[in-house]
């Protein structure tokens, strides 16, 4: 049986928002449809498009894994040692949209600043 990657470490290029997540210090990219992201008691890392509920000691069973390629080239899911209990790991995820793509964006995303909007904010 062969896991995909659903998750990666470097973005995903000529999309135009990206979504991602900060676990355990490191950016996790993600699908476009993930909305939060949870870790269970086994510390196994999960996404999902809705907000999740507690179902049977365990989040609901509409979430997906966070299925990450290695350095070696192998997929793994995704575990981290639980530093909060698991029923405190839900998040939202963070949703970036590229500026000058023409969309508006959406009540849960971010515009993209340009770099010269950046340098005229800081200056």
């Amino acid at each position: 049986m062969n896991i995909q990657p659903t998750a990666s470490f470097e973005p995903i290029s000529g999309k135009n928002i990206e979504v991602f997540a900060i676990i355990d210090g490191k950016k996790i990219y993600l699908p476009e449809d993930a909305r939060y992201v949870m870790q269970d008691s086994r510390g196994i890392w999960f996404f999902c498009n809705r907000k999740p509920r507690i179902s049977e000691d365990d989040w609901t069973v509409n979430k997906t894994s966070i299925a990450c390629k290695t350095t070696r080239g192998v997929v793994r899911a995704l575990r981290t040692e639980a530093r909060s209990p698991w029923l405190d790991s839900c998040q939202r995820t963070i949703r970036v949209v590229s500026k000058g793509t023409g969309r508006a964006a959406k009540e849960d995303e971010i515009i993209r600043a340009s770099t010269r909007d950046r340098r005229r904010l800081v200056n």
